[in-house]
């Protein structure tokens, strides 16, 4: 008896080599496709290009805003220039506390969406010579809730002598001719950047101008008062209140603005502040109380 073994070849090395040789040519293939390199050197460029591209966008709009508050400086100190009613008997213009108003509200409508009165303030001056032949902030009328006040002194400055050198720059002073005054503007503005802290921190931004009051004008004596008083933009006050603002609007914010100091007194708590460094306050929307 005759028994016939077959013995199979097991195929399953040839299997494992063809994969191999398989799995190494799409290796070297891999190795030399350079098809998706740009995307990947783009993807880790491109955060780096995005952040200088923000950046780029906050110092523009930084800049901006900088030549907008010289522009509203500039058209404030001549808008004050040409204000005033003809007296027939004074042969002179003659300025009230509203038209000084109405100088405050073109630069606020000016200015825009920058908010100049929420954010920033302005102290608008009359550089005038007294008795004695010197210079003198002869009146002086602010605007705006940030706790900033002249360079130069309050109303008054200069009332007497000749100590009082001007208003502006220590190595170029102006100062008024006998018989007519300078309308100095002083315009202080907090900028707040686009994308918060990223790149930059709250800028001060800081202009002045001047010019000369074009006509004829009654000197020596401050504005005739012609509004209420809440509505007197006296440099003692910090608000943002103007022309348009209603009566109720006003009564509005004083009563907030007074049980906020009210509440302030009870618990010793500072509720609200404005200013920068120690300069701190109360403020309740459009007034501000400085402690």
């Amino acid at each position: 008896m005759t028994f016939d073994i077959h013995t199979a070849a097991a195929p399953a090395p040839v299997k494992r080599r063809s994969l191999l040789a398989r799995t190494r040519t799409v290796a070297r293939r891999l190795k030399r496709d350079r098809s998706g390199l740009a995307l990947i050197e783009f993807a880790f460029s491109l955060p780096i290009f995005m952040g200088l591209g923000f950046y780029g966008v906050e110092v523009a709009n930084l800049a901006i805003t900088q030549m907008k508050m010289s522009q509203v400086a500039l058209n404030m100190a001549d808008n004050a220039s040409r204000i005033g009613t003809l007296n027939a008997t004074l042969g002179a213009k003659v300025i009230n506390e509203a038209q000084i108003n109405d100088v405050f509200q073109a630069a606020s409508i000016q200015a825009g969406a920058a908010g100049i009165y929420q954010d920033g303030r302005t102290v608008l001056s009359s550089l005038e010579v007294n008795a004695q032949g010197g210079q003198t902030i002869m009146w002086q009328r602010c605007k705006g809730i940030l706790f900033e006040d002249s360079d130069y002194g309050p109303q008054g400055t200069g009332a007497t002598g000749t100590g009082f050198a001007g208003m502006g720059p220590p190595a170029d002073r102006i100062q008024a001719s006998t018989g007519t005054a300078v309308m100095y503007v002083e315009l202080t503005y907090i900028y707040h950047p686009l994308f918060g802290d990223m790149f930059m921190q709250d800028q001060e931004l800081r202009q002045e101008a001047a010019y000369t009051v074009r006509d004829a004008r009654e000197i020596g004596k401050p504005p005739t008062n012609n509004v209420s008083s809440a509505r007197q933009s006296t440099c003692n006050k910090y608000d943002a209140i103007l022309p348009q603002t209603s009566d109720a609007q006003i009564a509005s914010a004083q009563a907030a603005n007074q049980d906020a100091r009210n509440n302030d007194m009870k618990d010793g708590v500072m509720d609200g502040n404005a200013g920068q460094g120690n300069n701190k306050g109360v403020c309740t929307g459009l007034i501000c109380t400085k402690v």
